[in-house]
């Protein structure tokens, strides 16, 4: 069984999304694929400070 996701409508500016979907051909992803991995990293990159903040 996959993993469950939920669809989401977003606005973006014509200009980001016309870069996103060049970085997205370039590595062979979709655009979902690649806002969905940029978003992964946002969040990890987050958590990552919150944990060395809480050590403090």
């Amino acid at each position: 069984m996959g993993v469950e996701k939920k669809v989401y409508s977003f606005r973006l500016d014509t200009d980001m999304v016309n870069q996103l979907q060049r970085y997205a051909e370039q590595e062979n992803r979709t655009l979902s694929n690649l806002v969905q991995t940029v978003l992964k990293r946002y969040l990890m990159e987050k958590q990552k400070n919150k944990e060395w903040a809480e050590k403090k």
